[in-house]
């Protein structure tokens, strides 16, 4: 392994977030444009992108194509940013790729790139190189001055829209949204989810100019429809009671993608989204595991509108008798605007469950800082609940209280344990849990198989 490019990149961090285009553009051009060797369908959103880049990836290899993910931050490995057919590429794969854009950065003029600029230009040349039919890529941050921008899209998706790093996006969700919906590539279609915000919404409006070849998806809709149509009446189509005023994220990511592949023409792939979502792992997004025979629940829910949906999922699945209640949280996050809107939804879920322990704990830094452990425990102890909350900076240490906990709490059959907040977190938690290596966290594309090594879904 070359330690020296490897290197490089992880001296790139120190340039943070880079408001431009310019180096990414400068760059491609030098790498002679590997992001023209195929069309991409680009994300924007608050909440919700990953999953719907994934369930869209998986949708589009199972149709047959070759198909590239770019998706950011990681949870346990860089390589994860960049994945083929649902597996991340490899370190040799990416340290090629790393050498040549390093090459690149060194002709004159200079170019630094950022962390976040490197990899996606690693993914670029990696889809490139592998014969990628077709990409699925996330904004890491905002969308105008994002890297991905440059991607060649024939299609792009709007999720949910909430307040968040609004110190780079804006303070209002209508500054936020038209940061996100800059990514529109007019004349190609555009598919986003209803933000009931109204000037949000009317920035959205405002920003495409075919309103027919753009689509609203909302969920007491079983379908998308056009911006054009946006302004007539809506009356049910049929009495069936699909919908009942909420539900799952993955359901909603999966309407989503199914929106833009209709909208693409994209048949093949449009009648894989069903065994895409079958097939889908997407870690640290409501994820369940077991551990020591201790069932785990990982949510990196970030923000205060990714907590409130987490919180909701939680509560309607053991309504249900879908999931179990947890017993135990651990909880750890990164700075926020106001910490008190993003506890609330959490303080209710622990008194409506009458959860009796939370451990919080502190997340390395990563793109923003992590609130210390002892003021998120006092912040959450002044919102008055009744459960017992202790400060434990070492998520190592929070975890093993939390197991040790779980099974106090009933040896026969031990209390699950809630992980949600930053993303860090739950990558963190993962890295400890599969200490040994020999669990697969990272390949997004499951595929069981039957009789003969058979898909038996298929």
């Amino acid at each position: 392994m070359n330690d020296d490019v490897w290197s490089w990149l992880d001296s790139l961090k120190a340039f943070g977030y880079n408001p431009s285009l310019d180096n990414t553009a400068t760059l491609l051009g030098r790498l002679d444009m590997p992001q023209h060797s195929f069309p991409a369908v680009h994300v924007a959103g608050s909440n919700g992108k990953g999953t719907c880049c994934a369930i869209l990836a998986n949708a589009f290899t199972l149709s047959g194509k070759c198909t590239g993910l770019f998706t950011s931050p990681h949870l346990m490995s860089v390589n994860e940013r960049i994945r083929i057919d649902g597996s991340p590429i490899s370190d040799m794969l990416f340290e090629d790729c790393l050498k040549k854009i390093k090459e690149a950065s060194a002709i004159k003029p200079l170019v630094s790139p950022t962390f976040y600029e490197a990899t996606f230009l690693v993914a670029m040349l990696a889809f490139r190189d592998q014969g990628v039919e077709r990409a699925v890529v996330e904004t890491g941050l905002g969308g105008r001055w994002d890297a991905t921008r440059l991607v060649d899209a024939d299609c792009c998706i709007l999720t949910e829209i909430s307040l968040e790093h609004t110190e780079i996006l804006g303070e209002t969700l209508a500054e936020i949204a038209e940061e996100k919906v800059a990514i529109v590539r007019q004349g190609r279609p555009l598919v986003a989810t209803w933000p009931y915000d109204n000037s949000a919404r009317k920035v959205i409006e405002r920003t495409v100019r075919d309103h027919d070849n753009a689509w609203w998806w909302r969920g007491d809709r079983s379908t998308a429809f056009k911006f054009s149509e946006a302004v007539k009446a809506f009356r049910p189509l049929s009495k069936k009671k699909w919908y009942d005023g909420w539900m799952p994220y993955q359901q909603e990511a999966a309407m989503l993608a199914r929106a833009a592949l209709r909208a693409m023409g994209r048949r093949l792939a449009y009648d894989e989204v069903d065994r895409a979502i079958t097939h889908t792992n997407w870690p640290g997004r409501m994820q369940w595991l077991d551990v020591d025979d201790i069932p785990i629940l990982l949510d990196s829910a970030h923000n205060p509108s990714g907590m409130a949906r987490a919180c909701e999922q939680i509560r309607f699945q053991k309504s249900r008798d879908m999931a179990p209640m947890p017993g135990v949280i651990i909880l750890g996050c990164t700075v926020q605007k106001d910490i008190g809107i993003l506890l609330q939804p959490l303080v209710e879920l622990i008194v409506e469950g009458q959860i009796s322990h939370v451990f919080v704990t502190q997340p390395p830094d990563g793109r923003k800082a992590a609130v210390d452990c002892e003021v998120l425990a006092n912040e959450l102890k002044q919102q008055g609940t009744e459960a017992q909350i202790t400060a434990i900076k070492s998520i190592d240490a929070a975890l093993s209280s939390a197991k040790e906990k779980a099974v106090e709490l009933d040896g026969e059959l031990p209390q699950p344990i809630l992980c949600l907040g930053s993303i860090y977190l739950v990558g963190e938690i993962l890295k400890i849990i599969d200490e040994d290596g020999e669990m697969d966290f990272q390949n997004i594309l499951i595929v069981p198989d039957g009789e003969d090594g058979i898909d038996p879904i298929a």
